[in-house]
C-alpha cells in the first residue's frame, strides 16, 4: 500500500498518508521544487491559524482551543524548510505535537515541513459508548481532517479541519518565505 500511495499523489497531488509518521505528503514536478535562495538557510516560521484565517474558531466541547486556559495561544502552527538542501518537492505535514528536531531530521532530507492546528484531542472525549461504534473513531478523524460532516460526534467546519488550516498556512508561508517555495505545493483551485 505504502508503495502506489506516492505515486497516485504525484499523479493527483493529492494529500497522501504515511501512517508510519502520521503525516502527509505532497510531491511536486519539475522546476517548481528548485529553491533559488541567495542565503541557502533553515527557516523556521510559526503563525496562529486564527490569524491566518478569520473563520477559524474554538470548539471548546472537543477541547479544540485557540486560546489556551492560561491565555496563551493554543493555536500555533509551525513550518520549517531548509533551502542549503537539495527540495525533493514533498511536504510533511505533521499530525502530533511540534517536535523541532523531527523537522531538522525532515528538513535534511530536503524536505519541507509543516505542523498545523487542528481538532485531535477528542479521542479522549467522543466515542465513550460501550461498544464503540464500528465507525465512530474513523468518522471523526475524517471531519477532523477534511472538515466535512462525516460524523454525528462532532461539529468541525471546514475551516477548522486539517485541510484548510494546512492550506491557509501554505498560503501564507509562501507570501512569508518565498526563498522556500511553499507556492509549488499549492494548485489553481
Amino acid at each position: 500500500m505504502q508503495t502506489s500511495a506516492p505515486r497516485f499523489a504525484q499523479r493527483h497531488r493529492l494529500f497522501c498518508c504515511k501512517p508510519v509518521l502520521f503525516a502527509a505528503a505532497i510531491l511536486c514536478v519539475g522546476d517548481a521544487c528548485t529553491a533559488a535562495d541567495p542565503i541557502p538557510q533553515q527557516y523556521r516560521l510559526t503563525a496562529r491559524a486564527s490569524e491566518l484565517d478569520p473563520r477559524v474558531q474554538a470548539h471548546p466541547e472537543i477541547d479544540f482551543l485557540i486560546t489556551n486556559p492560561n491565555g496563551s495561544p493554543a493555536d500555533v502552527q509551525q513550518a520549517s524548510v531548509d533551502t542549503s538542501v537539495s527540495s525533493k518537492g514533498q511536504l510533511v505535514i505533521w499530525l502530533m505535537g511540534h517536535n523541532q528536531a523531527l523537522f531538522d531530521r525532515v528538513n535534511s532530507y530536503g524536505l519541507h515541513a509543516i505542523r498545523v492546528h487542528y481538532a485531535n484531542k477528542w479521542f479522549s472525549i467522543c466515542c465513550k459508548e460501550k461498544p464503540i461504534g464500528e465507525h465512530c473513531r474513523g468518522n471523526i478523524r475524517l471531519e477532523a481532517a477534511t472538515g466535512m460532516d462525516f460524523s454525528d460526534e462532532v461539529s468541525i467546519p471546514k475551516p477548522d479541519g486539517m485541510m484548510e488550516r494546512a492550506r491557509q498556512f501554505v498560503i501564507w508561508l509562501e507570501q512569508q518565505n518565498p526563498e522556500g517555495k511553499w507556492g509549488q505545493f499549492l494548485t489553481a483551485d
